[in-house]
């Protein structure tokens, strides 16, 4: 069985390193897949996507199902996507969770989701792309679960802003101050802020105003102090943790199951980040996140952060995650898209690409989470 285990995870390294080898390659023949529009931008919406869901379980049933995790302040139901062989069954197998679309107007985010989605079911099935390539997937599906929540934040999609759709109770509520940024609403070092106040902003880059990070907040305490909220953005933290309905369907999804890795998807600047978000000091398993994130660079040649040592951020995720569950939360900060609320002209690359090259990203976070776990 030992012997039987080393030659699993010998294969599964060198498999990752021929198909990061062959980026390029892949990304530049695979023409159909799975957009059937045959078009590099487009941008489903949550109705559109919930289609897609509804179509994808009835033609993949054995290895796809997918439920609702809740409803938003808007009535939408926020989708959770299961992919494994038996998908009915809760076998022991190691876990990986992937989100998108928690800042709604960073749409390039859930579109790779649902990208990476319809290209492992599809190809599960039938070697779209290669014999090889289909094997890689049939052994992520049939010795892992992979779990995507495609669409954390609906209402902020659908409205193409940062935060949900919250009516918060402050003067002008409805509009100009509406909405929590759900990443910052885990219950996680909250009490900094009121310890150091002026700590948390953005530093070292330049706002789509041209006004200098340094004066942005990155944690929002109350929200008749989120100034950029009157542009659709904004970082209002919410009234208590887990105040809002998509990080409560976050910490109900975690605290229900065993998951090693959890990446969260979002832009603009072509990064992979890693814990703490509250502070630059390294977390006890700071080889391991590196290790992850060098192999994910390999893959789509993103530069390294730590998120504390970018801006520091408070009610993060990844943080909560990895305090309470030990879970490797990390983040990747895709390249801005013609959709993407923070990107300016000249900056912004293709979709498609981008979803094509992170089909790998994913499948790699499956192989690494069996070899953690193995």
């Amino acid at each position: 069985m030992k012997i039987l285990t080393v030659i699993t995870i010998l294969l599964l390294v060198f498999s990752a390193i021929v198909v990061s080898a062959n980026v390029k390659d892949y990304s530049n023949n695979v023409r159909n897949l799975p957009f059937e529009k045959g078009e590099d931008e487009i941008y489903y919406s949550y109705d559109e996507l919930t289609d897609i869901l509804v179509q994808l379980q009835e033609e993949y049933s054995d290895i796809l199902n997918y439920s609702s995790l809740g409803k938003t302040h808007e009535g939408r139901d926020i989708w959770l996507v299961k992919i494994s062989d038996n998908v009915t069954i809760d076998e022991d197998e190691p876990e990986v969770l992937i989100s998108g679309g928690v800042h709604g107007d960073e749409k390039q985010t859930y579109m790779v989701a649902i990208y990476s989605i319809k290209a492992i079911v599809e190809n599960y099935t039938s070697a779209n792309v290669n014999l090889s390539f289909t094997m890689r997937i049939r052994n992520v599906v049939n010795n892992s679960k992979m779990y995507f929540m495609p669409m954390v934040n609906p209402d902020g999609c659908e409205a193409g802003v940062r935060k949900n759709g919250r009516l918060n109770k402050c003067p002008l509520g409805k509009t100009i101050f509406r909405g929590v940024d759900v990443n910052r609403n885990f219950d996680f070092k909250w009490e900094e802020f009121d310890k150091h106040p002026f700590r948390y902003r953005r530093s070292g880059m330049y706002s789509s105003s041209g006004m200098p990070r340094f004066f942005e907040k990155t944690h929002v305490k109350y929200p008749f102090f989120d100034w950029r909220s009157v542009i659709g953005e904004g970082c209002y933290r919410g009234p208590y943790p887990f105040s809002e309905p998509e990080s409560r369907a976050m910490k109900q999804f975690i605290e229900n199951h065993s998951v090693i890795i959890y990446m969260d998807y979002h832009s603009y600047f072509e990064s992979i980040q890693y814990p703490w978000g509250w502070t630059g000091d390294p977390t006890p398993d700071e080889n391991i996140f590196v290790s992850i994130a060098e192999n994910i660079s390999n893959i789509n040649g993103y530069k390294i952060n730590q998120y504390g040592k970018n801006y520091p951020i408070l009610g993060l995720s990844k943080d909560w995650m990895y305090d309470k569950y030990g879970i490797f939360a990390m983040g990747i900060e895709l390249s801005p898209t013609n959709a993407d609320g923070y990107s300016s002209p000249g900056m912004n690359k293709p979709l498609l690409p981008i979803c094509k090259t992170h089909v790998l990203v994913n499948l790699y976070l499956a192989e690494r989470a069996m070899m953690l776990a193995s």
